[in-house]
């Protein structure tokens, strides 16, 4: 059987890909079998069907911004917003009736900004105030700088979506460029760390005080040549639970996220045979992130998610999460 798996997930090449760590989701149901086929061909990974058989690649009524999420009067920041996932992002939170929303990248975001502005409109919604920052998460100064300019302009920063990321091109050890191996863990754990914490002060004040982290299903998969990326996104996950563990008390809610397999300029790094993963829409997490945070849900807070899930159906499993303290990772065997 697991040979089977082997050829079905990687073609005989990698088998590693669908080995655990010594670390995995402290998730019964996922061992369950599941056998129908996704959009590749191949059976779903047992991470995709949490909340059953139906597994999302696409937006859906349950996520629809215009009837299923209502994001009125709060105050929105996304970084990497300048294209891709970010813009999709930013876009979700106009049709969903965000009232401010701060798009923010190292690059001209003034083409997300009139996106965002346009779908609003497209949506009946009132046009939100959005607010164009220029910031590079992998510089202090800067992310600090940028907060500053936030905080003078809002008086409340409701919802940080922490999106900016970066994969470094798969390479064995020691084949790695350094530099682009340091590149991944300075945007994707350390940009996260410095963005938090220099809008923390800000979210503290009032408002929702809600992080949503960008993590990916790599956080808990092996494969040769995704150090970089997959051991930053892990370290992430873990980060996102110290910040709901200290700042919890405090009324902050945290969890990390996968936005699913996205064909972006990001996932272009990853090797030709792990392609055909990227089969989901940018708007299957741009739905997904407004519908979870358009209200506060405690329950969330320093655990997991994957936008690939059907949201309402884990909206009905609150307690079997909580009770189980499921959708954390932890050490097998302890």
């Amino acid at each position: 059987m697991l040979n089977q798996i082997y050829n079905f997930f990687l073609k005989g090449d990698v088998e590693t890909e669908i080995k655990r760590t010594l670390v995995q989701l402290n998730l019964s149901p996922l061992m369950a079998e599941h056998t129908p086929a996704g959009p590749t061909g191949l059976p779903p990974r047992k991470v995709d069907t949490f909340t059953g058989d139906v597994i999302h690649h696409d937006t859906y009524p349950g996520i629809n911004p215009l009837t299923s999420s209502d994001c009125t009067g709060k105050a929105i920041l996304i970084t990497g917003a300048s294209k891709g996932l970010g813009r999709a992002i930013a876009i979700g939170y106009a049709e969903a009736g965000a009232s401010h929303i701060a798009v923010a990248a190292r690059s001209d975001v003034s083409s997300t900004v009139t996106a965002v502005r346009e779908a609003a409109k497209n949506a009946g919604r009132d046009e939100p105030t959005v607010f164009a920052l220029e910031m590079d998460v992998s510089d202090m100064t800067s992310v600090r700088a940028a907060a500053e300019r936030l905080a003078t302009e809002w008086r409340r920063l409701d919802i940080l979506v922490n999106n900016a990321g970066h994969m470094a091109p798969f390479n064995l050890l020691l084949d790695t460029d350094d530099d682009e191996y340091m590149k991944a863990w300075d945007v994707n754990y350390w940009g996260t760390y410095r963005v938090t914490k220099a809008f923390l002060p800000l979210m503290l004040k009032g408002g929702d005080k809600t992080i949503v982290n960008m993590s990916s299903v790599a956080a808990h998969f092996m494969g040769p040549g995704g150090g970089a990326y997959h051991v930053s996104k892990f370290a992430l996950i873990r980060f996102t639970e110290f910040v709901q563990d200290e700042y919890g008390d405090q009324g902050v809610l945290a969890f990390s996220i996968h936005p699913g397999g996205i064909p972006t300029d990001l996932s272009s790094n990853l090797p030709e045979k792990l392609q055909f993963r990227m089969t989901d829409t940018p708007e299957l997490a741009a739905h997904s992130i407004p519908y979870l945070t358009s209200k506060k849900r405690e329950w969330l807070g320093g655990r997991w998610l994957s936008c690939m899930w059907d949201m309402p159906k884990l909206m009905t499993m609150e307690k079997e999460v909580v009770e189980n303290n499921l959708l954390k990772f932890k050490c097998m065997g302890l």
